[in-house]
């Protein structure tokens, strides 16, 4: 994962007034920070999570990715300027961890 946090980075779609959105940023937040992975938290319902205090406000990026469920945690690569969903709902670190290198890598094994 720090070799790919290189390349990618993460779009964390939420609303900031749902609990589940909260937990989820939290895990987000740390797995980010703890794998020094970019991440853009967005508040698509204009209310800051404290987990994500450096959120941006969401301008229409939901629409435009065509995101309708949250939350939303999308991996983006800045240079090809695509993005691939990561996750939609609560997932643990661990599982994001693995979700992470799967479709970063396009689902190839590692051996």
């Amino acid at each position: 994962i720090s070799e790919l946090a290189g390349q990618y980075g993460l779009f964390y779609f939420y609303r900031g007034g749902d609990p589940i959105d909260a937990q989820m940023a939290g895990v987000v937040a740390d797995f980010a920070r703890l794998r020094h992975v970019s991440l853009i938290p967005v508040s698509v319902d204009g209310t800051v999570s404290p987990q994500v205090p450096d959120s941006r406000q969401d301008a229409g990026q939901s629409a435009r990715m065509g995101i309708t469920h949250f939350p939303a945690l999308f991996l983006v690569d800045p240079k090809s300027k695509s993005f691939r969903p990561l996750a939609y709902g609560f997932m643990t670190q661990d599982d994001l961890a693995k979700r992470f290198l799967n479709v970063a890598t396009g689902f190839k094994p590692n051996f």
